[in-house]
């Protein structure tokens, strides 16, 4: 199995895009997150859909207790989630510095042993700063079962 088999090819955010603009691409791939570029074209950063609604939609104390939530919380205690207001948002303040990536040529448990150093469920793909696309563990293991016939 090689990483170009089970690569998610999708788009990059830019400076100045909404956060409406990037979660569009990640749920048109199925992916939980996907570079920044910055106005060179370089990737520097990468926009994460868990980063942004913690961020954005969890305030810590609710994190921190969240074992004591209960299923009636009304929608007010989030409402930028119900109003979408969120989705207008330039997505600059949400860019992740660290980005975790890996080149085509790498092995398949290379490129799990990163993700979990990242503690992220992707990485990327590049080689020579060409950027082919996200590498999932869900895109790794549906492969496998695929090659397998589990």
């Amino acid at each position: 199995m090689k990483l170009m088999d089970v690569v998610i090819p999708t788009g990059v955010i830019r400076p100045g895009m909404n956060i409406g603009e990037a979660c569009r691409e990640c749920v048109s791939h199925n992916v939980g997150g996907i570079p920044f570029c910055d106005s060179s074209g370089h990737i520097t950063g990468r926009f994460s859909l868990r980063n942004t609604f913690r961020k954005h939609c969890l305030p810590l104390d609710m994190v921190d207790n969240a074992h004591l939530l209960g299923d009636s919380i009304a929608c007010e205690t989030a409402p930028e989630i119900v109003s979408g207001e969120m989705l207008n948002l330039p997505v600059d303040d949400y860019i992740i510095e660290n980005v975790a990536s890996i080149s085509p040529s790498s092995p398949v448990v290379k490129a799990l042993s990163i993700m979990e150093k990242f503690n992220s469920s992707y990485i990327f793909l590049l080689d020579e700063k060409q950027y082919f696309g996200v590498i999932t563990r869900m895109r790794i293991a549906s492969l496998m079962l695929n090659y397998h016939k589990f």
